[in-house]
C-alpha cells in the first residue's frame, strides 16, 4: 500500500532541512517523517544541494503559484474598462430612438473621405433620439509594416490620428451607445507593443467591447438584445448578413440585433430566428479610395451607414438605409 502524499509544508520543511545538511535520520525524527520520504524528496530536487553551508536552494509549489496568478488576475479585473454586457438606456423613454452603427472611417489615411465625415458627424450630433455604435476601424494605423506603399499612404501620423479621435469623441460623446474593439488599431497595436492606446481611449469614454459584446438596449418599458463587434466569423458571397445570423444560430439565440463592420459592404436585414424577430445590420466605409479595395474587391464602395429605430412603446424594430429615412418615419409615427 502506498503512504499518502505529505503536504505542501512538510515537503518545504524536509527540503530546507536537507539543504542545511542534516541527516535522514535528523531529519526523520524532526519532521515527523519516513526515511524513504526523505528519500524521495531529494531525489525529485532538480539540483542536489552542494555541501556548503550557505548555498541557497530553490523551492516551488504549484498551489503557491496558483495563488499569486489569482491576485494577478483580480489586479488585471480591476484595472481593465472595457466589459463584454452591459445595460445602455438610450433617450428619455418619451419616444422611438435611432441606432446607428458607424466605424470604419479610416481617418488618417489618404483614400478616406473626410468631407463625408464631417457631414456625418453634423447628422450625428443635430439628430434628435439618434445614438451610434462605433464598430471599430476608426483609424487607418498603418503601422504592420507590410509594405512601403500601406505605411506612406497615410495623410496623418499615428500620434495625430489618436489626436482626432480623442478630439472627435470629446464632441460626439453623449452619442455614443457603445464601442467595439478592430483590427486597424487595436490589433495592430496589441500585436506590436502587447497594449492599444487607442482601445485605452475608446474604453474611458465609452462602454467598450473588447471582443463580442451584449448590451442590453432600454428605450422607454422595451429592452432589445443586442450583440455587436467588429467582425462575426463566417461569411458568404451570396449573404452580407450571414454572419450575424450564423452568430445568432450558434452562439447566442436570445440576441435580436446584431450590428458588425469590417466587410466595407453595408446592408440590413430584418429576418427570423428561431421564432424571433431579428436584425442584421453592417454598416459601410469612408475609406473610398483604397487601392487595396481596388485592386482586390472592387472599384465601387459606399459610405452607406444602415440603422434601425427602436421603438419605446410596443417591442418593434425597424432598420432602415439612412438616418434620414428613419427620422422621417419616427415623424410619421408621432403624427
Amino acid at each position: 500500500m502506498s503512504s499518502p502524499s505529505l503536504s505542501y509544508e512538510v515537503q518545504t520543511k524536509v527540503s530546507t532541512l536537507l539543504s542545511q545538511g542534516l541527516s535522514h535520520r535528523a531529519i526523520a525524527e524532526q519532521a515527523g517523517v519516513s526515511l524513504a520520504s526523505i528519500s524521495k524528496i531529494r531525489n525529485q530536487a532538480t539540483i542536489a544541494p552542494l555541501p556548503i553551508a550557505d548555498k541557497k536552494v530553490g523551492t516551488f509549489h504549484w498551489r503557491e503559484a496558483c495563488e499569486a496568478a489569482k491576485v494577478m488576475q483580480g489586479l488585471k479585473k480591476k484595472m481593465s474598462w472595457s466589459q463584454d454586457e452591459a445595460t445602455i438606456k438610450l433617450g428619455d423613454g418619451s419616444g422611438p430612438v435611432i441606432l446607428m452603427g458607424f466605424g470604419d472611417q479610416h481617418i488618417g489615411a489618404y483614400g478616406a473621405n473626410y468631407e463625408a465625415f464631417a457631414e456625418l458627424t453634423d447628422e450625428i450630433v443635430n439628430t434628435p433620439g439618434l445614438y451610434i455604435a462605433l464598430m471599430g476601424d476608426y483609424l487607418e494605423m498603418a503601422i504592420r509594416m507590410r509594405g512601403v506603399l500601406e505605411v506612406t499612404s497615410q495623410v496623418l501620423t499615428p500620434e495625430m490620428q489618436e489626436a482626432f479621435l480623442e478630439s472627435w469623441l470629446e464632441d460626439i460623446k453623449h452619442k455614443v451607445a457603445f464601442a467595439t474593439w478592430d483590427n486597424h488599431a487595436v490589433m495592430r497595436q496589441e500585436s506590436q507593443g502587447g497594449t492599444s492606446s487607442v482601445k485605452n481611449i475608446l474604453s474611458r469614454r465609452t462602454v467598450y467591447h473588447n471582443g463580442i459584446g451584449h448590451s442590453d438596449l432600454v428605450v422607454g418599458d422595451q429592452v432589445y438584445k443586442c450583440a455587436a463587434s467588429h467582425k462575426f466569423r463566417g461569411g458568404s458571397m451570396f449573404n452580407r448578413m450571414h454572419a450575424q445570423g450564423r452568430y445568432v444560430r450558434q452562439q447566442a439565440s436570445d440576441r435580436e440585433l446584431v450590428m458588425m463592420g469590417d466587410i466595407h459592404q453595408w446592408g440590413f436585414a430584418a429576418t427570423e430566428e428561431g421564432g424571433n424577430d431579428a436584425v442584421y445590420i453592417t454598416g459601410g466605409t469612408l475609406h473610398e479610395n483604397s487601392g487595396y479595395a481596388k485592386r482586390f474587391f472592387s472599384l465601387k464602395t459606399a459610405r452607406h451607414y444602415p440603422c434601425v429605430v427602436l421603438m419605446h412603446d410596443r417591442h418593434a424594430m425597424v432598420p432602415f438605409k439612412s438616418v434620414r429615412e428613419a427620422s422621417a418615419f419616427i415623424r410619421g409615427v408621432d403624427a
